[in-house]
């Protein structure tokens, strides 16, 4: 941005010649003190005008370029906090939605999940064995003393 505005005030350096040093007023008749060109009231103040003129004129051209610049950069940096803003607040209804879902999976999974059998299990197994030991066992010891002459 300085280097545009550096280049911007080099280009419009008013590029009219300086005003002569040697001025002398000469009246009508009156031979000139040195070689030069002989300039009339209005001409003279018509160079002066046009050298002020040509350093308004710069001033006025750097204070627009300057200006113009100044405001695009703003304009840029107006567009990025919005793109910035509204990321940041797409980036939070995507975190609510998100969350929301969060709930109600687990939700439904709780309802949806059954008891914990693994335990009913074992000890409905482990008694179904001891009740058939006992059945064999019983078997076996009536099986022994049945005589078998009586069959």
């Amino acid at each position: 941005m300085r280097i545009i505005a550096i280049a911007i005030m080099l280009m419009l350096l008013p590029s009219s010649p300086s005003v002569a040093q040697n001025i002398v007023a000469v009246e009508k008749g009156t031979p000139a003190p040195f070689d030069g060109v002989l300039l009339d009231k209005e001409t003279a103040a018509d160079i002066i005008a046009s050298g002020e003129l040509s350093d308004e004129r710069c001033n006025i051209k750097l204070e627009y370029e300057v200006g113009k610049a100044t405001n695009a950069c703003n304009l840029d940096k107006g567009i990025a906090e919005a793109n910035l803003a509204a990321e940041k607040e797409r980036a939070e209804k995507i975190l609510i939605i998100k969350t929301q879902e969060i709930d109600r999976l687990s939700k439904k999974l709780e309802e949806s999940a059954s008891p914990d059998w693994g335990p009913a299990w074992f000890a409905g197994g482990a008694s179904i064995g001891v009740v058939a030991s006992l059945v064999i066992f019983f078997i076996a010891v009536q099986t022994v003393n049945t005589d078998i002459t009586q069959l």
